[in-house]
């Protein structure tokens, strides 16, 4: 079954979505490049991600375009979430 396509996008688009993938970095070859590029773009240069995390990369044709890690939220900012005015809630 043929995929339909979106109204709202030109042909261009939709050709570049079609080849756009976005999955979890799983492998420690990609681990490490991904990492690497955090050292050298991020503006903290450093790749440390603590507790329970995630590695994602987004590539067009085999090219990696843009890469996002999440990690567990840090339960040691009580003094910061003060400051700002934050409520547990």
């Amino acid at each position: 079954m043929a995929k339909a396509k979106r109204p709202c996008l030109s042909a261009d688009e939709q050709q570049i979505l079609e080849h756009l993938q976005v999955r979890v970095v799983s492998t420690p070859e990609d681990t490490a490049r991904l990492d690497q590029l955090l050292r050298d773009h991020h503006y903290l240069h450093d790749a440390t991600l603590v507790g329970e995390h995630l590695r994602y990369v987004a590539t067009y044709l085999g090219q990696w375009l843009a890469v996002a890690t999440w990690s567990g939220a840090a339960f040691h900012l009580k003094a910061c979430d003060a400051f700002i005015g934050w409520t547990p809630e």
